[in-house]
């Protein structure tokens, strides 16, 4: 089978629960069909089927694999999933793009690859009703399956239940404001692994009756993107990819966050905390003051290792502190958009940004600052920040803010000031860091480096112990011998050495005290011709030996003792 619906209320494992008494699996798209399904078992939805148009499967969730010379873009065959319920929206005729299959696509040629489905919005041409929900209470997961909510929240994950949902995506209603297509509650995690999830396509008025894909109410559960997972807003206003409503955690590791159309990509509306990590945050790229992530409330956001970059859209911040939280971003890069404004880092009203080992770089974009402080929040700031000809890396407009800044700070070729504030501190100084500053407003700078800059001083290894140079900032550390402690001719500080190697030299050396080294060494020959005698091995003195004397030549040694316990050898 390829579409199925739910006949009645009961678990997923359950035959009574399924029209056609056969429990869903890989390729299947299904309908709750009005009804409540509850997971009892983890599902593998994975589509790989690949159908031709006109053996298309109505009601089916599809990929397109292949164009033909007729394209998608009819909506009498193929709409955007979940547009039935009111007026249908043609899709773009392009591989990758999802459609919901009308009917067997005639009119259509290509082929397209069948994707499973958790889907609770009416198909009147298959006699299915709208509502229902697929429920997750317990530790149960999901793969391979495209999540939409129709006119209520299609897939609910609540109790303590701890999932992961892998390959899946999750989509906004087409149709139906508060609503969601997962809406999580659980105080355990619901990890999101290689997860697309998209806000939908119905405008709200609030974030609190968008049409968001994800919606977290957890007051201590966790929501976790990982394995490059897309989290992106959706096509009308407030359509959010994930709410953050309570004070619950969200994660974001290896993945990008995107501003939508006409949604952001993520909200945190209450005092839940946002960690970023290893990923990739950007505004939007149509409509303007379109968001990657915004802080509405006095939530935490931590980013670590990751970019932050403003749209293409105008106002479309990468991150926007829009009321009294803390975002706090270390060893990353804040960079401004291509759209006038489109700032990486948007703190709006009095709340707190430190950026830490991190670079501010302007965009592309008028205004497109790379930090931007519009009231009288605090700014801290640890690491090069750099303009370019269109945008600062930071601008505080308030006199009452609170600008710490500790860094290089890079103008840009035509001028544009690195900090444009009407003041700020730096605090504390900087390590070997430079203040660029253009001259000729095109091609050349002047350069102003702190003191701890090298700019081609000899190391300190080099210079003579006790030596301060380089404007104060350096000592040196090499000990210079005296010209006298060095030999004569040998180059030393600036002169040669004069030491010489003398007689007196030597004999101090060896411990003589005479000045005639030859009396001294005089004796040697004649001791040890005595030695060489009474050992006999003086060829013209025999040695000769009796009971009480030994005698060679001149010397003559008695002999005395018992000759049994001892004997004695004295030279006479």
């Amino acid at each position: 089978m390829a579409v199925i619906k739910a006949q009645a209320s009961g678990n997923w494992s359950a035959t009574g629960t399924w029209s056609g008494g056969v429990v869903p699996t890989l390729n299947d798209t299904v309908y709750a069909n009005s009804f409540t399904v509850a997971l009892d078992q983890a599902i593998d939805l994975t589509g790989s089927a690949v159908d031709t148009s006109g053996s298309f499967i109505a009601g089916q969730i599809y990929m397109v694999v292949s164009l033909g010379t007729t394209n998608f873009a009819l909506t009498a065959n193929c709409i955007a999933p979940g547009t039935n319920a009111g007026t249908p929206v043609a899709i773009t005729s392009a591989v990758g793009q999802i459609f919901q299959a009308v009917n067997a696509g005639t009119a259509t040629t290509g082929t397209a690859r069948r994707m499973g489905a958790l889907l609770n919005y009416v198909n009147t041409p298959l006699t299915i009703a709208t509502g229902g929900s697929f429920t997750l209470a317990a530790n149960y997961n999901i793969t391979g399956a495209y999540i939409q909510a129709g006119s209520a929240n299609c897939l609910t994950v609540s109790a303590a239940a701890s999932s992961t949902l892998a390959g899946c995506r999750a989509t906004g209603s087409a149709f139906t404001l508060s609503t969601r297509a997962i809406a999580f509650s659980s105080s355990g995690t619901l990890t999101l692994n290689g997860i697309v999830a998209i806000g939908g396509r119905v405008a709200g008025t609030t974030a609190a009756d968008g049409a968001h894909a994800i919606e977290s109410t957890s007051a201590a559960g966790t929501v976790a993107f990982t394995n490059a997972s897309t989290l992106t807003g959706g096509f009308a206003s407030f359509a959010l990819g994930l709410n953050n409503a309570s004070t619950g955690a969200v994660t974001i590791t290896s993945s990008t966050a995107t501003g939508g159309q006409q949604g952001n990509a993520l909200n945190n509306t209450s005092t839940g905390t946002i960690t970023v990590t290893s990923s990739a945050v950007s505004g939007g790229t149509s409509s303007s003051s379109i968001y990657g992530i915004q802080n509405t409330s006095t939530g935490t956001i931590t980013v670590n290792g990751s970019t932050v970059t403003g749209g293409s859209a105008s106002s479309a911040d990468g991150i926007r502190n829009a009321s009294t939280g803390t975002i706090t971003i270390t060893s990353s890069t804040v960079t401004g958009g291509s759209g006038g404004s489109a700032f990486g880092l948007n703190n709006v009203s009095t709340g707190t940004i430190t950026a830490t080992s991190t670079t501010l770089t302007g965009g592309g974009g008028t205004t497109a600052t790379g930090l931007n402080n519009l009231s009288t929040g605090t700014i801290v700031s640890t690491g090069d920040i750099t303009a370019t000809n269109s945008s600062n890396g930071l601008a505080s407009a308030s006199t009452s803010a609170s600008v710490k800044v500790s860094g290089s700070l890079i103008g840009s070729a035509n001028g544009t000031a690195a900090v444009y504030a009407i003041k700020f501190l730096i605090d504390p100084t900087p390590s070997i860091a430079k203040i660029r500053q253009a001259k000729n407003g095109s091609t050349t700078y002047s350069d102003f480096f702190t003191a701890d800059n090298s700019l081609g001083q000899a190391a300190i290894t080099d210079v003579r112990f006790g030596t301060v140079y380089a404007s104060g900032a350096l000592t040196g550390v090499a000990y210079i011998p005296s010209a006298s402690s060095v030999a004569f001719g040998v180059p030393v500080d600036n002169t040669t050495g004069t030491a010489t190697l003398t007689a007196a030299n030597v004999r101090a050396a060896l411990g003589m005290a005479s000045a005639n080294l030859d009396t001294q060494l005089s004796t040697i020959s004649t001791k040890t011709s005595e030695v060489h005698a009474i050992h006999g091995l003086d060829l013209a003195n025999a040695l000769t030996v009796t009971p009480t004397s030994r005698t060679s030549g001149a010397i003559t040694q008695a002999i005395t003792g018992d000759g049994t316990t001892n004997t004695v050898v004295t030279r006479v």
